[in-house]
């Protein structure tokens, strides 16, 4: 048996647990009219019994009547031509209300009218809708299944005749690409049927959850979560009863379905419940046998009303396009075989609106080499006013700025010492209610404050012995390198100290070149200074007054 690939994505119904929201009522035609149905008059021909054969209701003749010029209804003429217009064969009983259409939906009809699915449109015997990749369809039978058409899917419906009288239905529906999900309502009265049709296999019902997939090229497959389903092999015949928690497969050549435990459900308990970006982002641990995952999201009051529906083959799953709102996310797994599992259910808030700005200085890992620090990011249209915070942690627990503010988008923040710094801000927009509606922060900013080291160094010297001093921050430890070469090739002495002070005892007499490397307290190293040089001099006192070398000359740090 040919394993499964998410990218072979066939046909497929799964199961759900969500009843319709509305009854099957009244619901206006195809938008774009089609040819009739063109009816070649046999011997016997009556308008009464052709009523009942295209129509289901013989009172219907006097429709047909006036549709055709009024012919005698006893005395039709042997092969002349009775056309069955489409809005006649569209108000008959059966047939299939369209409840909820999402992205590219697009139908044809017998007669051969085509054009884009929309909600409220009513389908008939010999339609057949295509999605688009990312499209979707919600179907209501007369008899109350739902029936759900996913991304790149193809389906014609064979069948959807449903008697008023005796509440009886006989729906089939082919599947020759993609996915289709159903929930069938209980088949009680004698005669009523669902049923599923595959180039492989066969899946009939009368009134459960289950699904059935054809995998291109691969193998047709079954999944049930309630009930039971008869799954029979086109191509022998053979039988076989898949009941809830259990899959079946049928390979190209198979006699008998192949029967097997469906997988757990995903564990989505470490799936974010609120989402502040608007592309949803859903990971969740993997589960042992996938190769693949199927994801479907609908907003949490409106079961029906799916909005986005993927299939991936890792553990992670995004949706984009969606408004802010709560919703529900269901997830499957789906096996080697191609066989659905057990579905997983999430609540999910999304709240990415209003959408923060752009920041756009201090760049995202820069550095400022002063106390101040002055952030800037864009200012949106539509916005009355922005929340900032700044904070010494990525985890914002240790702010030192937390403040709404009017349309400026700049703040400049003062007193600033060395270290890293993390930044974020949000918009806040006028709600539907006037109240002020504050968005999510926008992604975290890092920047780092670095106060200049070694501005100033001076040196005191008490004859044989001379004191450098340099300017620095508390918290800081530095490396210092004395050298006789500005290239410090080979030091002459290092130290390594948490003092701004360093005494040097002996050092012979000459020129020499300092540099200083600081550690800030948050740990990060600096490169070292611009090497500074210095004098170490022989001290003679003649009288009072400053100290001079042998030379006579005062001395002074250079």
């Amino acid at each position: 048996m040919k394993p499964f690939h998410p990218l072979e994505a066939g046909i497929r119904f799964s199961t759900w647990t969500i009843a319709a929201a509305c009854a099957l009522g009244a619901a206006p035609a195809i938008a774009q009219q089609a040819e009739p149905v063109r009816h070649l008059v046999r011997p016997g021909d009556t308008l009464y019994d052709l009523a009942q054969a295209y129509l289901e209701d013989p009172g219907q003749w006097l429709a047909l009547a006036r549709a055709n010029g009024n012919p005698n209804p006893f005395r039709l003429r042997p092969g002349s031509v009775i056309l069955v217009p489409d809005e006649l064969l569209r108000k008959k009983p059966g047939g299939a209300r369209v409840v909820h259409v999402s992205g590219g939906v697009r139908y044809t009809t017998r007669g051969g009218a085509a054009g884009a699915l929309e909600p409220g449109m009513r389908l008939i015997d010999g339609d057949r809708l295509v999605t688009d990749g990312g499209g979707f369809a919600t179907l209501e039978m007369a008899d109350g299944s739902i029936v759900r058409v996913t991304g790149d899917s193809e389906l014609r419906l064979e069948r959807l005749r449903y008697s008023v009288t005796k509440k009886r239905s006989d729906t089939s529906l082919a599947l020759d690409k993609g996915r289709v999900e159903s929930r069938v309502a209980p088949q009680r009265p004698t005669g009523s049927r669902f049923r599923v049709d595959t180039p492989l296999m066969a899946a009939g019902v009368r009134g459960t959850e289950f699904g059935v997939t054809l995998q291109e090229g691969g193998a047709a497959t079954s999944d049930v979560l309630h009930g039971e389903v008869e799954l029979k092999v086109r191509s022998s015949g053979a039988t076989a009863l898949a009941a809830a928690g259990t899959g079946g497969a049928v390979a190209a050549g198979a006699r008998v379905p192949a029967l097997s435990p469906l997988l757990p459900a995903p564990d989505l308990t470490g799936v974010r419940t609120l989402q502040q970006r608007p592309v949803v982002d859903l990971a969740f641990a993997p589960l042992d046998g996938a190769v693949a995952y199927r994801a479907f999201i609908w907003p949490a009051d409106a079961a029906e009303r799916v909005a986005g529906n993927v299939v991936v083959p890792q553990p992670r799953v995004r949706f984009a396009g969606l408004e802010d709102g709560d919703y529900v996310v269901r997830i499957s797994a789906v096996d080697g075989q191609g066989i659905e599992g057990r579905q997983a259910t999430w609540p999910i808030k999304l709240k990415a609106r209003p959408e923060p700005p752009v920041t756009l200085a201090p760049a995202d890992g820069g550095t400022v080499e002063q106390a101040e620090a002055v952030l800037r990011w864009t200012q949106a249209e539509g916005v009355i006013g922005y929340r900032l915070q700044l904070a010494r942690d990525e985890a914002f627990t240790d702010l030192i700025l937390d403040e709404s503010m009017q349309t400026d988008a700049a703040r400049a923040v003062g007193g600033l010492s060395s270290g890293t710094y993390y930044w974020r801000v949000g918009s806040i927009a006028r709600g539907k209610d006037g109240n002020p509606d504050a968005g999510p922060f926008g992604d975290a900013r890092r920047f780092m404050v670095r106060l200049p080291v070694g501005t100033s160094v001076t040196m005191d010297q008490d004859g044989d012995n001379a004191t450098l001093r340099w300017d620095g921050e508390p918290g800081q430890r530095y490396l210092v390198q004395i050298a006789r070469d500005a290239g410090f090739a080979e030091p002459v002495l290092q130290s390594r100290t948490g003092q701004r002070q360093w005494t040097l005892e002996g050092l012979p007499a000459g020129d020499y070149f300092l540099r200083i490397q600081a550690t800030d307290s948050d740990g990060f190293v600096r490169d070292f200074t611009r090497p500074q040089r210095f004098r170490i001099s022989r001290f003679v006192r003649s009288g009072a007054g400053a100290l001079r070398t042998g030379d006579g000359q005062e001395v002074r740090l250079q």
